[in-house]
């Protein structure tokens, strides 16, 4: 018969070490208990050291209170603790810690010191405790007021618990969540978390913040920028709930939660899934928010001693807090619920040499002559499709005003200056001009005229013939410029290393080929390493340098084939230009274009209109956004510059009376006087665009200043740009840049006022570049006044048209955002899983 077993009393170190390894599981835990501790010491300044995730070494300094040298001997005993002495205390518990465990515990499966000094004391004590008994006495040191706890070798003693712990990485990872929630929820304590033999901490926040500060700085503005703040108190339950909860714009993963119960770091499992439950109507399938919620109840309805490690609690009326909790929360989303902020990454144009563009130059097998063209792969185009202004689309208020804001440095708009069109209009009977000439006139301007030689005039005659041959469609490149060999190249009787060779060849032309097509930046330098320009050194050559100079440019040229800018100019005639400083200026914006985006521009496809500065694309497969200002100031700016002194003529049919105009703003607009510029620069000077102050003088004297410049350049300006002034000082014309494009009269007095202010009259080539770019800038503000059309068809059918047929887009605008890629239909394809 077998005998019954013996009931022996434990040891009391097993008794302690079996305690200690339900207080403190692991490295975390030592810290949470330190911390808490801390906070109870008043301290406002905790910096935290760890090694090999706080199982080599895991130390705490603070600047609390410290602790009395008379208490030295017991702080490390079981049960001695400065914040309970009556178990009715624990109604009231107000503090952390109540049952004196923890540093106990911590004695028990660790080498632990301390080194503490308090306000009255004049120095620090250091004592080391094993087993919770003071080991030695107490020594004096060095210190600063506070308490600095050290743990070495945790769970030395415990070798199953050591092994079961994960890896140092896994434990600091849990260190560093413990102190991040810490952290937000006491803004007023600075927190440092630094890793032994690193110098920059892990965590560091100021000890004078704020919990959305502390958000932004632990878990980034991605989840401070969508926090809604939530504010509750109940006077039945009595209870108070702070939160910070993130909207429908966020989402994650994994539910981050932070719950902290009478500023008690806890776990509810009915708080979460409540969360859980929440925003199931508000994010998608398996995402959840992040989440911190600080509740305080009268301490008399929670107990707080629940679990060894203090992480959970119970309270009364727990069910009816939580609804009325689940109410608030559920109030504040959905009434941020209304909108959905979504960040994308942008995508500009591709300009490299890809696999794709590799494949048009190189030789292509018969079998893959006949692949199938994948439904994301075709370019669906159709005239009968519906465009989008279809469906009504409109942008915000907020968006649009925000829009406006950000373009007045560049498109300023006053809204009280000629808000009609119809002053401005071809005169059709002066339609048919007559062939102009470049000779000189007895004018002052003539005085800065650069004298072209004539060797230019061979020089450009070569240019010219020579880009016939070289302004070929990107197009026509095929496999017979790639494989221009030779027939010796495949003659039989050539070496065997010819033919082996034969690869090698096939790849170089190839590789020609894509540099004629795209440019090679690295080739050009080689081949111009000077950098100089060619116009420069044809002005110091002799006539046959000069061919022969133009000659080599014209090769250079034709690595990159740009087509020829097509003129809009609508007379009848064209006089040739050979001023050098307009041939430098066409010069620069061929150089400057960016032939991948032109590529993308000149097969565009309409779609519509977002607002008058910006409008949709479809280009081959993508979509994109695009700058409507930027691009047609850019155009109007090279129609000025290569239609130089061939532009046509807008005549004002009626003469018009500024003292009239004031008045017909807003009935019909009858003109009786010509447009003065006097009273033009006088409205431009009294808008806000023109910034004036009295610091710049008289408006009067500013006005006749501005008229009497312009009537001095008069000829100049009648002469190349088509702008007609009167003796009187009256403007009579401008130029025609676009056919059935008019500009908008409202920004007329400011144009007026920047040609006399912005315009650089001391150079030639500085004055042509000013006056084209002024003009281009005033012309890029459409007009939402028309005979017989609306901005939105003057857009597509007039700007839009004009930028697809020629357009030399600057290589910024691939850069800039002007032309954006939003879409792409193989990427879509690949979102939606049609492919």
């Amino acid at each position: 018969m077998n005998e019954p077993a013996k009931i022996r009393q434990l040891d009391e170190v097993v008794v302690n070490r079996i305690a200690a390894g339900e207080v403190i599981q692991r490295p975390a835990n030592a810290l949470k208990e330190l911390i808490e501790n801390s906070l109870d010491a008043k301290a406002t300044n905790i910096q935290i050291l760890t090694k090999e995730g706080g199982l080599k070494l895991l130390q705490i300094q603070d600047n609390g209170t410290g602790i009395r040298k008379e208490d030295m001997d017991i702080v490390c005993a079981r049960f001695t603790t400065s914040k309970l002495q009556t178990f009715e205390d624990l109604q009231a518990i107000t503090t952390f810690g109540f049952r004196g465990e923890a540093l106990a515990s911590i004695s028990h499966v660790s080498l632990l010191t301390i080194i503490t000094k308090t306000a009255n004391e004049k120095c620090a004590y250091k004592a080391s405790y094993v087993d919770s008994k003071l080991k030695g006495p107490l020594q004096p040191c060095a210190g600063n007021q506070g308490t600095t706890i050290k743990i070495e070798n945790l769970f030395y003693n415990v070798a199953t618990r050591r092994k079961a712990l994960s890896s140092p990485a896994d434990e600091l990872s849990k260190i560093t969540d413990v102190v991040t929630k810490y952290a937000v929820h006491n803004p007023t304590v600075g927190f440092t978390l630094k890793k032994h033999g690193e110098p920059t901490p892990q965590i560091r926040t100021p000890h004078v913040s704020t919990k959305m500060s502390n958000v932004r700085i632990l878990y980034g503005n991605p989840v401070a920028r969508e926090l809604l703040e939530v504010e509750l108190e109940d006077t039945k339950y009595k209870f108070k709930v702070h939160g910070l909860i993130t909207n429908p714009n966020y989402s994650n993963k994994k539910l981050v939660f932070l719950l902290f119960i009478n500023n008690r770091l806890v776990e509810s499992s009915s708080i979460r899934k409540m969360l859980e439950e929440l925003y199931t109507v508000y994010l998608p399938k398996k995402t959840y928010p992040w989440c911190y919620i600080s509740l305080e109840i009268e301490p008399q309805n929670v107990d707080v001693n629940v679990h060894p490690t203090k992480h959970e609690v119970k309270f009364l009326h727990e069910d009816s807090i939580i609804e009325k909790i689940r109410l608030a929360l559920d109030e504040k989303l959905s009434r941020n619920s209304g909108s959905r902020t979504f960040y994308v990454q942008a995508h500009l144009p591709k300009t490299d040499i890809t696999n794709d563009v590799l494949k048009e130059v190189l030789p292509v097998d018969e079998k893959d002559k006949t692949q199938k063209l994948h439904p994301k792969q075709m370019i669906r185009i159709n005239a009968s499709v519906q465009k989008l202004d279809k469906f009504n689309f409109t942008v915000h208020a907020a968006v649009q005003d925000a829009r406006d804001d950000d373009n007045k440095p560049t498109c300023s708009k006053s809204s009280n200056i000629l808000q009609n069109e119809d002053i401005l209009k071809i005169d059709e009977e002066e339609k048919d001009v007559k062939e102009l000439t470049l000779e000189k006139s007895n004018t002052p301007w003539n005085s800065i005229l650069d004298t072209t030689p004539a060797k230019i005039d061979s020089a450009v005659s070569n240019l010219d013939r020579s880009n016939e041959n070289v302004n070929r469609d990107e197009n026509e490149l095929s496999l017979l410029d790639v494989l221009e060999f030779d027939d010796d190249d495949f003659d039989e009787t050539k070496d065997e290393s010819m033919k082996k060779d034969c690869t090698d060849v096939i790849a170089d032309k190839a590789r020609q080929q894509i540099y004629k097509r795209f440019g090679n930046t690295n080739s050009q330098e080689q081949n111009d390493p000077k950098g100089s320009s060619p116009f420069e050194e044809l002005e110091s050559s002799t006539p046959n340098e000069a061919q022969t100079s133009v000659a080599q440019t014209s090769e250079e040229t034709a690595k990159r084939v740009v087509p020829e800018f097509k003129s809009r100019s609508i007379n009848n005639f064209v006089r040739e230009v050979r001023l050098t400083s307009v041939l430098k200026m066409r010069k620069e914006l061929e150089d400057d274009c960016h032939e991948s985006l032109m590529h993308i521009l000149s097969e565009l496809t309409f779609v519509g209109c977002i607002d008058q500065s910006s409008a949709l694309i479809q280009s081959g497969v993508n979509l994109y956004l695009c700058n409507t200002t930027k691009l047609i100031e850019k155009l109007f700016y090279q129609i000025m510059v290569f239609d130089f002194a061939n532009y046509g003529v807008i005549k004002f049919s009626v003469n018009i009376s500024i003292d009239e105009v004031i008045i017909t703003l807003y009935v019909a607009f009858t003109f009786q006087e010509p447009i003065s510029l006097y009273d033009l620069a006088m409205l431009a000077l009294d808008s806000e665009e023109a910034g004036w102050s009295e610091n710049y003088g008289p408006k009067n004297k500013l006005a006749e200043s501005a008229k009497d410049l312009l009537l001095e350049k008069a000829d100049m300006l009648n002469e190349y740009f088509s702008i007609v002034l009167d003796k009187k000082g009256n403007l009579k014309s401008l130029p025609v840049l676009l056919e059935k494009y008019f500009p908008s009269q409202a920004d007329l007095p400011l144009y007026v006022l920047r040609l006399a202010t912005q315009v650089d009259w001391k150079s030639e080539s500085a004055c042509f570049r000013s006056i084209c770019k002024e003009t281009a800038r005033y012309y890029s503000h459409i007009s939402a006044m028309h005979d017989t059309h609306d901005w939105k068809y003057i857009t597509e059918h007039v700007l839009y048209t004009a930028i697809k047929e020629s357009f030399y887009p600057p290589k910024n605008f691939a850069h800039d955002s002007t032309v954006l890629q939003i879409a792409s239909l193989p990427d879509l394809y690949k979102v939606f899983e049609r492919c």
